[in-house]
């Protein structure tokens, strides 16, 4: 899974990926990348029919370690 999209302000970073995210993740799991874990601070609730992109988006709290193309994998903390 990459990163094809960042946002960030001050100390929270959205992101948005080519898939959807796996279904167990939650907030407190952990997102590596490059390499480098990152603690999931935020996912949208989805409440849309059909799903939308929000399915792949996530919050992490750091920003200036990611960037986009980079491979995103999960786990429980």
């Amino acid at each position: 899974m990459k990163i094809i999209d960042k946002f960030s302000i001050k100390t929270i970073t959205l992101l948005t990926v080519d898939e959807d995210l796996p279904e167990n993740v939650r907030v407190g799991y952990k997102a590596e990348i490059d390499g480098k874990a990152f603690t999931i601070t935020g996912i949208p609730i989805i409440e849309t029919n059909p799903p939308s992109i929000n399915k792949r988006t996530f919050m992490i709290d750091r920003t200036d370690e990611v960037d986009v193309k980079q491979i995103v994998k999960f786990y429980k903390a």
